[in-house]
C-alpha cells in the first residue's frame, strides 16, 4: 500500500510540474502581466513544487507511527492537488482575458438602416408599387446616409421624384397629409419621432415598405458631393469619417483623450442607437490622473452627420459613435484619440461583475419610477440601482448638470474599482459582462500595455 501510495504521488507530482509548466508558458504570452510579475509567479510555481516534493519524501522516510509524518504527506498530497488546479484555472483565466481584449477591439462595421416609411393602409407591398410616388427626404439631418439611400432607390427604380424638406417633423406632415407617397428616414429616429408630442403612434401609423443598410464608409464618401481627403486629420462639420481621424498615441507615455459613450439601447449586443452618456476622459499616464468632461444629452450642437445642422448631442449616437465623436471634437476643439461604449445591459451586468460600487450622493432622492432610493453621503449599488442613479434626472434642480456629476461619480467608483487587484477574483463575470456589449478602438498591445503599466507601477 506504501508503494502504491508513493507511486500514486509521484504522478500526481509530475502531473504539478506538468501543469505548473503549461500554466507558466501561457501566463508569460500574457502580454499584459509585467515582467517581475511573470518571474514572481514563475519562482513560485517551482518553490511550491519542490516543497510538495521534500514534505512528501520527508513524511515517508518518518518513523513508522509518528504523526507528523503522515501530516507532511497530507500537505504535500493537497499542495499537489491545489496546484494543479490552480494552474489550469489560471490557463482558463489568460484564455478568457485574452479572448474578450480581442472581441471588443475588434473592428465593428456600424451599419445604419434607412427606411422607405408609407402610411398603415397604403396600397403597396413593395418597393416596386411605389416607383411612381413623391419620396420625401430631408438633409437637415443624415444626409450622408439619405443620399446612398436615394442612389439605392435610384438604381432600383430609376429616377425617382423628391420631395425635400427642411426637418423630419415637416416631412411626417407631409406624409400624413398625402402630399408625400413615402418618406426615407433612419429607423433608428423613430423612436426620437415617439418622445415628441405630436409623433407619439407614429410606428402604429405607418409601416416600412422597403430598407435599405448603408455601411458607414459608404455614407463616408457621399457628403457634399465629394469623397473625402484621405490625408484629412482634422474633424470638420460635415466630415461623417471622425473615427478614420482618431489620432493614436503611446498611451502609457502621453495624454490622451478618450471618449466614453452610453448607448441607450439593454440589448444582448450593441447597436446604433442613441448616446445618453457622453463623456470626454483626458488621461495622463504618467502621473495617473484622469480628467472628466461630460456633455449633457440635450445639449445642442453641430450635428457632423446632418451637415452641421443643430441637434441634440444623444441624436449623434443614432448616426453611429464618429458621429458623435465629431460633434464633441468640433465643440470643444481637440482631437478626440479613442474611444469606447457600452450599454445599459452592459453597465449592469459589469457592475454586478465587480461586486457592486460605493457612490457619493450629494442629494436625497428616490428614482422616477420609485424603485430605488438614495441618501446623502455613500451608497452601496448594484448594477440596477447604479444605472438608475446615473440616469436620474428629474429629482434635480439642476437637471442635466447634476446626472452629468452622477454619471463621472459612477465611473469612478468602477475605475477605482478595476484598479485594484482583488479585481482577479471577479475576472470571469466582467469578462462575460463585457461579451458584445462593449466595443472600443483602443488596440489589444494598448489595452495591455496599460494594464501592464497599472500593474507594473501597483498603482491605485
Amino acid at each position: 500500500m506504501k508503494v502504491f501510495r508513493s507511486i500514486l504521488f509521484v504522478l500526481l507530482w509530475l502531473g504539478m510540474i506538468a501543469a505548473e509548466v503549461y500554466a507558466g508558458m501561457r501566463l508569460w504570452k500574457l502580454e499584459m502581466l509585467p515582467l517581475k510579475h511573470k518571474l514572481l509567479l514563475a519562482i513560485i510555481f517551482l518553490t511550491v513544487w519542490l516543497f510538495a516534493g521534500i514534505l512528501f519524501l520527508s513524511g515517508s522516510k518518518a518513523k513508522k507511527g509518528k504523526h507528523p509524518g503522515a501530516f507532511r504527506r497530507i500537505i504535500a498530497w493537497i499542495l499537489a492537488i491545489v496546484m494543479i488546479c490552480g494552474s489550469l484555472y489560471s490557463t482558463r483565466v489568460a484564455d478568457k482575458v485574452d479572448e474578450t481584449i480581442e472581441t471588443v477591439t475588434a473592428e465593428v462595421a456600424v451599419t445604419s438602416t434607412i427606411g422607405v416609411y408609407v402610411l398603415q393602409d397604403d396600397p403597396a407591398q413593395s418597393i416596386e408599387d411605389a416607383k411612381d410616388y413623391v419620396f420625401g427626404v430631408t438633409e437637415s439631418y443624415d444626409s450622408a446616409n439619405m443620399r446612398v439611400a436615394m442612389q439605392d432607390l435610384d438604381d432600383r427604380l430609376g429616377t425617382i421624384e423628391i420631395e425635400r424638406h427642411t426637418s423630419v417633423a415637416e416631412m411626417v406632415d407631409a406624409l400624413y397629409a398625402g402630399d408625400d407617397g413615402a418618406i426615407i428616414l433612419n429607423e433608428a429616429y423613430a423612436s426620437i419621432l415617439e418622445d415628441q408630442e405630436d409623433y407619439t403612434t407614429f410606428q402604429e401609423d405607418t409601416r416600412i415598405l422597403y430598407e435599405i443598410e448603408v455601411e458607414e464608409g459608404d455614407a463616408s464618401n457621399i457628403i457634399e458631393g465629394e469623397e473625402l481627403d484621405e490625408e484629412t486629420t482634422e474633424v470638420e462639420i460635415g466630415d461623417y469619417k471622425a473615427l478614420d481621424n482618431l489620432v493614436p498615441v503611446n498611451v502609457t507615455e502621453q495624454p490622451f483623450v478618450l471618449y466614453l459613450s452610453g448607448s441607450d439601447t439593454r440589448s444582448k449586443m450593441l447597436a446604433t442607437s442613441r448616446s445618453d452618456v457622453n463623456i470626454l476622459m483626458v488621461v495622463n499616464p504618467k502621473s495617473k490622473q484622469v480628467l472628466m468632461v461630460n456633455t449633457p444629452r440635450d445639449y445642442y450642437v453641430p450635428n457632423p452627420a446632418g451637415g452641421g445642422a443643430l441637434d441634440k448631442l444623444t441624436h449623434c449616437g443614432i448616426y453611429g459613435i464618429s458621429c458623435s465623436v465629431g460633434a464633441l471634437s468640433n465643440l470643444y476643439s481637440v482631437p478626440v484619440n479613442y474611444y469606447a461604449q457600452i450599454n445599459f445591459t452592459g453597465f449592469e451586468t459589469l457592475i454586478d461583475a465587480i461586486g457592486g460600487v460605493t457612490v457619493y450622493s450629494d442629494y436625497a432622492f428616490t428614482s422616477r419610477d420609485g424603485a430605488y432610493s438614495y441618501s446623502v453621503g455613500d451608497n452601496n449599488l448594484n448594477g440596477s440601482s447604479a444605472l438608475a442613479f446615473a440616469r436620474e434626472r428629474y429629482a434635480f434642480a439642476s437637471g442635466d448638470n447634476q446626472r452629468g456629476k452622477n454619471q463621472m461619480k459612477i465611473l469612478s467608483a468602477v475605475i477605482g474599482k478595476l484598479s485594484k487587484t482583488t479585481v482577479i477574483m471577479h475576472h470571469s463575470q466582467i469578462m462575460n459582462s463585457l461579451q458584445g456589449m462593449f466595443v472600443t478602438n483602443l488596440s489589444v498591445d494598448e489595452i495591455n500595455s496599460l494594464v501592464r503599466m497599472q500593474l507594473g507601477d501597483s498603482a491605485e
